[in-house]
């Protein structure tokens, strides 16, 4: 992560070495992969905290626990989670995704209903098209049913007003598309997406045997679709989505990611609510959202902002908007024609 040119990692294991023998930092355990598990030492907290930019929060200092003859304390699951939470901002940074100093760890997200969600990973990576992103890495330890509850949990928290925000204005600007965020906490807190949705979210699922990864996977998606999928925009006609107020979720894995020769970089990404594989921009991006919104919005010759102000009885929403056209314009032809069509064609109930 540090180093993701190296084709070795002789140099990081040198420097973590030279930083044990002056007591910041220490192996917590040797993972089953025969991989060592470095922390910082108390002293060595206090001194990341001295050198780290102010804006970077540091995790939680991970003390040292003995049993009564001294002997260190492994935490079941701790070591394992924590290895795949690092060898997951290793390797997106490896693919460009961000700097060391791009990721935070643990970082909480409280509903109004009380349980505190925390990220494992909060990715900033801007130049790489991604402002934002909050990352759950998943042994394929947990119930599907928990990886659903953080969604709603993040959904809920996405929906948080910002202190002193009009409630009225907000309702108001929930048919107005972007609008809504500026309302919102989270935009506050977070910088701008640069697309339609909440911050973005990524489960890395890594463990296990592929079919029961692929298996997690399609399971989530089933039941999460309530908070991911968006809502068809009223009119029929109409086949855009808004996803406004809904949270892009991808997931992956890191076997995938490793087995690519683009690493992070590959088509290792799905969207849930699609079948391709694709890259982590392409998966986030919105091709059926308000581009297309806006091209069946010009077929139809409507203003957007008219079409979002009117509500779902009007005359607009209760006809297919080509058909109208077409009829429209055939009737037009025909009266300037003189064409005796053309009286039988105005009074069909289509083209007025």
């Amino acid at each position: 992560m540090l180093r993701p040119a190296d084709r070795h990692d002789r140099i990081t294991r040198d420097t973590l070495n030279a930083l044990k023998d002056s007591g910041l930092t220490r192996v917590e355990t040797r993972l089953e992969s025969g991989h060592q598990l470095w922390v910082l030492t108390e002293k060595g907290h206090k001194e990341a905290k001295l050198l780290l930019p102010k804006n970077v929060r540091i995790s939680a200092l991970r003390k040292l626990r003995v049993d009564a003859k001294g002997r260190p304390v492994k935490d079941d699951g701790y070591d394992e989670h924590a290895a795949a939470v690092t060898s997951t901002a290793a390797v997106l940074t490896g693919a460009g995704y961000g700097t060391p100093l791009s990721w935070q760890t643990e970082i909480a997200h409280k509903p109004p209903y009380g349980y505190t969600q925390y990220a494992d990973l909060t990715m900033r990576a801007p130049d790489a098209g991604v402002p934002a992103m909050l990352l759950e890495v998943d042994r394929v330890t947990e119930p599907v049913d928990d990886l659903v509850d953080k969604l709603r949990r993040y959904h809920g928290w996405f929906e948080l007003l910002a202190p002193k925000a009009d409630p009225n204005k907000e309702k108001a600007a929930r048919r107005q598309g972007a609008a809504v965020h500026d309302f919102r906490l989270w935009s506050r807190i977070y910088p701008a997406t640069g697309r339609e949705g909440y911050v973005p979210v990524a489960f890395v699922f890594t463990g296990k045997t592929a079919a029961q990864r692929e298996s997690r996977m399609r399971r989530l998606e089933q039941a999460a679709r309530a908070y991911f999928a968006g809502t068809p925009h009223r009119g029929e006609g109409f086949t855009a989505v808004d996803y406004h107020q809904a949270v892009p979720v991808v997931v992956t894995e890191l076997e995938r990611i490793t087995a690519d020769p683009a690493g992070a970089a590959g088509k290792v990404w799905r969207r849930l609510g699609r079948d391709e594989w694709q890259t982590l921009t392409e998966a986030l991006d919105n091709p059926d959202g308000d581009r297309l919104y806006r091209v069946e919005l010009q077929v139809g010759g409507v203003d957007p902002l008219q079409h979002r102000a009117i509500g779902a009885d009007h005359p607009l929403h209760q006809r297919p908007l080509l058909l109208a056209d077409l009829l429209q314009l055939a009737l037009r032809v025909l009266q300037l024609g003189g064409h005796p069509l053309a009286e039988h064609l105005a009074r069909s109930p289509r083209a007025r």
